[in-house]
């Protein structure tokens, strides 16, 4: 790295506070958010005072063709290469209404409601109109987004930050800074937004063509989030990803996959298309003119229709949903496809047998393991997962209780490749939840996910919301994947059987090819041994040696394998952490298919992928549209902060310019005055030094000025 002797952010605009009587207790917002912005508004629009248009909503464009080759929706456990998430926003409304306790919930951009407080009643409607946003970094509430940005990162994933500004890009690298948190692999989306829940508004991103490119689906989100409901066009723009919408009303939340063509639902999805409002739209000018849109009714047989053609080709399935489960009736409350074999699932304990959602439960987990996968036999469970309890330990009084304050599952974490972003239920401390129930829970959770890191986060902010951390954050799947489908073996077989050559196989696939794969294996936990797999298309096979090995008890395994570009990845993803195969014999085991079958024969490509069915969706075709956004991120991921500082003698701060850059920089003291100005132009990695032994003590801002791109970095002098 070179050293130069005298770094850039974006600039910061910090918003004044606006002219209240009163401003809300953090128990008010907490009242808002579980009423006003909890994850389940599915119904709100039918009590609304907006109006329903008498007219259909006019194409977006004309149907056109979908991809159609090779359209494959990856599992959640596979690489992903970004996770989107916000900050959280306090809305209030623009200028002084008054006495009182005062919040905003925006409709469109620029417009809001308002909602007062009154004591007894909560949260009450009383208009709208202008709106501002205010992002919360420290509420314990506003600090999680934050943690989950730190997490993400960890996982090598770079975190995709939807901010309602220009300027907050750099409130959040100081925020994250500030908290001890990583911060050098975060982009930003710009973009003004109604909540949080990423999930169930954020695209289903898909692979499709002989390039594995990527490109996103957009359901429909609940009608009354139109700005969340446009993250996918956001993304499209700014980052120019292909996207391709549908009326269809539906929640990331309630989807899950298997990456093989294989998709699960909850019949709350039916529900939501039963009636003929859309999403809201306006003329951008009038607010008379904001109306929800007039979509077509559907059918049972058509919302299951449209999901087998976009995405379930090769098995659709909607189960009943839970109806104490804060109101969504999503599958990601308790079930997790851990790959394509099988599930982990939440488990209530006996203890709440009466529930009705007990019975769901066991009714939905009977049905999902007697589904075939792509390889024909049973998906099985994989392990089960505990179930929270309240944060002394104990029970909850009833399932109405459980519904309206707690909604806690551990299923609602986020894979981001080997790490799991994980829901707990107390403070963490040292990397581990404080409470001895909730970290027992959390290393059962660590034992159901071999070799996986587990980041856990208290939610307990979000407790009578209807949601956690998988609500929150939504994946974008990697570019260039190497792709490994593998009908793995596992559990026990009778004794005997060790004395053969046991068959091992897979479909791996990479756009550039494969240049080799593997399985490396270890017998009794011994030294692990390379078995060369032998190629045949898209199909790798091998055999393990164990003909005239002795006292071969157990087996551990996984599979390697390098594209011809480089790329090297393992299945499963965490087997260098401990994260591998196991299958064992013995005397006493019975040879059962479901739990092992030597036969690992995959199915061909052509019966995994599919073509979308052009019904259903349109291309989204709002161009691309710079915003700048690369002097953004370059801003925030290329500059860090001072250090030391404060300081005595000298200042320093690492830059990389890459190509290259020509800024002006001036110190300036807080009386406005400059001190000194000089120039930078330089290219690649630096370490920018300031001699501060020739400044006075006291406060300046450092200012890095290219173009219209002005940074300012803070530094103190002793």
């Amino acid at each position: 790295m070179k050293k130069i002797v005298f770094l850039l952010a974006a600039a910061s605009i910090t918003l004044g506070a606006t002219a209240q009587s009163q401003q809300p207790t953090e128990q008010m917002k907490r009242e808002f958010r579980q009423t006003i912005q909890k994850r389940d508004i599915s119904k709100r629009h039918l009590e609304s005072n907006i109006p329903l248009s008498t007219t259909a909503p006019s194409t977006k464009s004309a149907t056109k063709a979908l991809p159609e080759d090779r359209v494959w929706f990856p599992g959640e456990w596979e690489e992903v290469k970004a996770i989107t998430v916000t900050p959280y926003y306090s809305y209030e409304p623009a200028s002084n209404q008054g006495p009182g306790y005062w919040m905003a919930d925006p409709v469109v951009s620029g417009y809001a409601q308002y909602y007062n407080y009154g004591t007894g009643n909560g949260w009450q409607e009383r208009g709208g109109g202008p709106y501002r946003a205010t992002m919360d970094t420290a509420s314990d509430f506003g600090k999680v987004f934050f943690y989950l940005m730190d997490g993400i990162q960890l996982g090598g994933a770079e975190a995709w930050v939807r901010v309602e500004h220009p300027t907050d890009t750099a409130r959040v690298i100081r925020t994250l800074t500030r908290m001890g948190l990583r911060h050098n692999n975060v982009r930003f989306i710009i973009g003004a937004g109604n909540s949080f829940w990423y999930r169930d508004c954020g695209p289903i991103a898909f692979y499709y063509g002989d390039q594995d490119s990527v490109a996103m689906l957009d359901f429909t989100y609940y009608p009354g989030r139109a700005l969340d409901d446009s993250l996918p066009s956001l993304i499209h723009q700014q980052y120019n990803i292909p996207n391709y919408q549908t009326l269809i009303e539906w929640e990331g939340g309630n989807c899950l996959v298997d990456g093989a063509g294989m998709v699960l639902s909850s019949d709350a999805i039916y529900e939501n298309n039963t009636d003929g409002y859309g999403q809201i739209t306006w003329d951008g000018h009038n607010v008379n003119t904001i109306n929800y849109s007039h979509v077509p009714v559907l059918s049972r047989t058509q919302v299951k229709q449209a999901l087998h053609d976009l995405l379930g080709q090769r098995a659709t399935y909607i189960l009943p949903a839970y109806q104490y489960d804060g109101g969504t009736g999503h599958v990601d409350l308790y079930a997790d496809a851990y790959d394509e074999n099988g599930f982990v699932f939440s488990v209530m304990p006996d203890t709440y047998s009466s529930w009705v959602d007990y019975l769901t439960g066991q009714k939905n987990i009977d049905s999902l393991c007697s589904y075939k996968s792509l390889f024909n036999r049973n998906y099985y469970t994989m392990a089960t997962l505990p179930f929270p309890s309240k944060d002394n330990g104990g029970n909850y009084s009833s399932q109405s209780e459980y519904n309206r304050n707690y909604t806690r599952t551990y299923s609602n974490h986020t894979f981001v490749n080997n790490v799991i972003l994980q829901p707990c239920f107390s403070r963490v401390v040292n990397g581990q939840p404080s409470a001895d129930w909730d970290r027992a829970n959390i290393e059962a959770v660590a034992a159901a996910y071999p070799g996986y890191t587990i980041y856990p986060v208290d939610v307990r902010e979000f407790d009578g919301s209807g949601g956690a951390i998988h609500c929150v954050t939504k994946q974008i799947p990697a570019d260039s994947p190497i792709r490994i489908l593998h009908k793995n073996i596992h559990g026990a077989m009778t004794a005997g059987l060790e004395n053969n050559d046991l068959p091992v196989s897979a479909i791996i696939t990479n756009a550039s090819g494969i240049a080799h794969a593997e399985v490396m294996f270890r017998v009794n936990g011994g030294e692990w041994q390379t078995l060369n797999l032998t190629a045949n298309g898209n199909r790798w096979y091998g055999n393990f040696p164990f003909a005239g090995m002795s006292n071969v008890d157990s087996v551990d395994y996984y599979i390697s394998a390098t594209s011809n570009n480089g790329k090297t990845i393992t299945k499963p993803m965490t087997a260098s952490q401990g994260g591998y195969y196991n299958f064992s014999f013995g005397t006493d085991a019975i040879v059962d298919s479901s739990w092992f079958d030597y036969d690992t024969t995959p199915m061909p490509m052509e019966n995994i992928t599919f073509t979308f069915g052009n019904s259903w969706a349109t291309e989204d075709n709002n161009a691309p549209r710079p915003i700048g956004i690369d002097k953004v991120e370059n801003a925030e991921q290329n500059f860090g902060q001072f250090y030391p500082n404060p300081a005595a003698d000298q200042a320093n701060l690492n830059i990389n310019l890459g190509d290259g850059g020509n800024y002006t920089v001036s110190i300036i003291d807080l009386s406005g005055r400059t001190v000194h100005t000089s120039s930078l132009q330089t290219a690649g990695q630096i370490v920018y030094t300031i001699n501060t032994s020739r400044l006075a003590s006291g406060i300046y801002h450092v200012v890095f000025q290219n173009g219209d791109t002005r940074v300012s970095r803070k530094l103190i002098v002793k």
